[in-house]
């Protein structure tokens, strides 16, 4: 059996963490962050994330284990969602119907919520399942049909170049080509990751493809008269210029993928293991930042993050730590067996 590979569960808990990041900034920081500063945690993003999950599919290349991975996140959901609507029929009965329970199942949220952020995140999850349901149907087929390793690579290029094109075209149009402009943004990435698995990049070329990298941004901000205080705005939908916010994002990561030495388990791979936990935990926990803002009496609006910030990231991860350990326990002793041997009728 391979060994794990720690390096890529640190970089995935670093890009789960940062998520707590920028929906500090972005959820209770709107009413006294200025748009710079939030817009400045934007640099690192879901981008990596997918980056990441590309890398990780390559150590598998099975559509039948990329849908075994997605069923397996709709259970953690369904687990989460009895937590979600615990916490919500406590202290915000009024704010929910069991008609939303039951759209909330297939990630589907009609109304809002008191959690706002819980709703506000569920974009991530579906574009996940597209992205990765698409990207491993590709992988597969190529690798079916052309045997020789360096062709593969070849064609992968080409097909990340016409999902680059078909981008483009959405981008520009501001319309939908053969699929949204999130699904082929964030295919790119994953399927940039996954090429990437077996290639390393020295910190000379890491430094030689940020300058050149920040060049062309540069260029393409200026043209459409873009700033930092814009970021938000070409992320949703994902815009031609994020692209070049995201190209940062990977290259740091495709240098650290191989530079680091993480050879056990730690905080942040633990984080990069249950990354999904983090991800639902944070949504009630940045949620509840809205109340708890009104408790802070600082003046200084940048310690008021910090100190929302440090209390969000404990709230997730007592949640999510919860989440993850008790579902476990339960997955574990519930056995399918056991549940049969009550249900079905005995064998003669």
């Amino acid at each position: 059996m391979k060994e794990r590979n720690y390096n890529i569960d640190f970089l995935r808990g670093i890009a789960a963490l940062w998520i707590i990041v920028i929906h500090t900034a972005f959820w209770s920081g709107e009413t006294y962050l200025p748009v710079w500063f939030k817009n400045l945690t934007l640099l690192l993003d879901i981008p990596a994330f997918m980056y990441i999950s590309g890398i990780t599919y390559s150590f598998n290349e099975s559509v039948a284990k990329s849908i075994k991975g997605i069923i397996n996140q709709w259970k953690k959901w369904l687990y989460f969602l009895i937590f979600y609507v615990f916490v919500l029929f406590v202290f915000y009965r009024d704010t929910f119907t069991l008609s939303d329970v039951f759209h909330w199942l297939f990630y589907v949220f009609p109304n809002n919520t008191a959690l706002d952020v819980v709703h506000g995140s569920i974009w991530f999850l579906t574009m996940y399942i597209r992205v990765s349901l698409l990207c491993s149907i590709i992988i597969t087929l190529v690798n079916y049909f052309i045997k020789d390793s360096d062709k593969r690579r070849e064609v992968l290029i080409n097909i990340i170049i016409l999902i680059l094109l078909i981008f483009g075209y959405s981008s520009f149009s501001k319309t939908n080509f053969i699929f949204s402009t999130y699904t082929s943004f964030y295919s790119i990435m994953y399927l940039i990751g996954y090429l990437s698995r077996n290639f390393k990049i020295d910190l000379k070329k890491t430094f030689i493809y940020a300058i050149v990298n920040l060049c062309l941004l540069l260029i393409v901000f200026k043209a459409n008269n873009l700033t930092i205080n814009n970021l938000q705005n070409i992320k949703f939908p994902p815009s031609f210029p994020y692209l070049f916010i995201a190209a940062f994002q990977i290259i740091l990561f495709w240098y650290l993928k191989d530079k680091l030495k993480i050879k056990k388990l730690n905080v942040i791979n633990y984080v990069g293991k249950n990354a999904i936990f983090y991800y639902f935990a944070q949504g009630v926990s940045s949620s509840l930042l809205f109340i708890i803002l009104n408790y802070i009496k600082i003046s200084n609006i940048y310690l008021t993050f910090i100190i929302l910030l440090i209390i969000n990231i404990i709230l997730t991860s007592i949640i999510a730590i919860f989440l993850e350990k008790s579902y476990n326990f339960i997955t574990h002793k519930v056995k399918l067996e056991k549940i049969k041997k009550y249900i079905l009728p005995l064998q003669k």
